[in-house]
């Protein structure tokens, strides 16, 4: 018998949310364990594939060009398309209320259509989409789709690719997909018992604002975890720390990966990416406030000084300070068309250096401690030929 697969796993899951939540009587308890195992299905399938989409024909499901094998008796793949959902696409931002909220509008579609009942209209929202209109059917190739779950974080380079383009285009920050985002690196930080730090690989200089915002995020949540901060805390550092240089996305590539030295008006574009950020994020709605902070001070020194300039000295906010010492580390330890790589000793010699200067020793310390404590493990954005299943 062939191992369920994350999409199957998935979909299954919905299904029973549906059918529980279809149920007159129902406990609250039972819907919240339904809710809870969806949750968990779509963080493993978020983590295959950061956009997955779904289609619903004849009986079978397609999922990505192939058919899943396992659903082929699955009743839900008839009844879904019955209630016009013949194409769901699942979104980094969907969150547990979009989960329950599209299993209601399935069960008002399917159970209650005929008492008048009001559907609620989920096309607009952020996390899970559908479509009523079954699109020209391509050749579907019948096999079972059976792809393994590796250790890379491709997945979460996509998205953070995807992020910036959004806020190229649009000059906002996806405020829900940023969170989802860090909820898969957390989750990958987590997969084994103890901590893993995953620092991505740079492959081309073209990538370096993605994966400098991928490990400054993990390597700043370690650090929160690593000093017990709340769980709350954590992930809203490691949300600073993704975005800390979200305004870089309005500086050229060839100037962020100029291999010279930076005219004077080039260097001046290169420090108004504190500012961009913070206020890119401002404009990206509540909640974003401890992020658009830590864009806009993560360069300055904890004595006071560097850039921007404040109108009136005061002392940086502690995250912003915490991610400070995180983005040296791995701006240093990365490759960049100026410079190569600094190992991994002379980057700490220099953190220690730099403590109770640039950088506030509280943190360095710390630092320190962790490295020593949960050694990063270099990964990939592409999963690696050959490696078993």
């Amino acid at each position: 018998m062939n191992e369920v697969t994350h999409p199957a796993s998935f979909l299954l899951a919905l299904g029973h949310l549906i059918e529980v939540s279809a149920e007159d009587e129902v406990e609250p308890s039972v819907r919240q364990q339904a809710a809870d195992k969806l949750e968990a299905a779509l963080t493993m399938l978020l983590r295959l594939n950061t956009f997955p989409t779904f289609h619903f024909r004849d009986g079978e499901v397609e999922y990505e060009k192939e058919l899943l094998d396992e659903l082929r008796d699955w009743p839900w793949a008839l009844r879904l398309p019955e209630a016009g959902v013949h194409r769901m696409d699942v979104t980094p931002g969907t969150t547990r209320e979009d989960l329950e909220g599209f299993a209601d509008e399935v069960v008002a579609r399917v159970y209650l259509k005929e008492t008048g009942a009001s559907v609620h209209e989920l096309h607009g929202q952020a996390g899970i989409r559908f479509s009523e209109s079954d699109p020209a059917e391509p050749e579907i190739a019948e096999t079972v789709m059976a792809r393994p779950l590796e250790f890379d974080l491709s997945s979460e380079a996509e998205a953070v690719d995807w992020l910036n383009g959004e806020v190229m285009e649009r000059g906002v920050v996806p405020a829900r997909e940023a969170s989802a985002v860090v909820h898969l690196l957390s989750v990958a930080m987590h997969s084994e018992r103890e901590v893993v730090v995953p620092l991505v690989a740079l492959k081309s200089v073209d990538q370096y604002t993605t994966t400098h915002s991928i490990n400054v995020s993990c390597l700043s949540m370690a650090l929160a975890e690593h000093l017990r901060y709340a769980s709350v805390d954590v992930k809203a550092i490691g949300e600073a720390a993704l975005l800390h240089d979200v305004g870089k996305t309005k500086i050229p590539l060839e100037v962020l990966n100029k291999e010279g030295k930076l005219t004077e008006s080039e260097w001046e574009l290169i420090k108004r990416h504190t500012v961009d950020g913070a206020k890119i994020l401002l404009a990206s709605g509540r909640g974003m406030e401890l992020a658009a902070t830590v864009a806009y001070e993560h360069h300055r020194s904890f004595e006071g000084g560097n850039y921007p300039d404040f109108r009136y000295e005061r002392p940086t906010h502690e995250a912003s300070r915490l991610v400070q010492v995180c983005d040296v580390y791995d701006a240093l330890r990365t490759r960049r068309p100026f410079r190569p790589p600094w190992p991994a000793a002379r980057v700490m010699k220099f953190l220690e250096e730099k403590a109770g200067t640039h950088l506030d020793p509280r943190y360095v310390t710390a630092f320190t401690g962790m490295m020593e404590r949960w050694e990063p493990r270099s990964v990939s954005l592409e999963p690696a030929e050959g490696v078993a299943a």
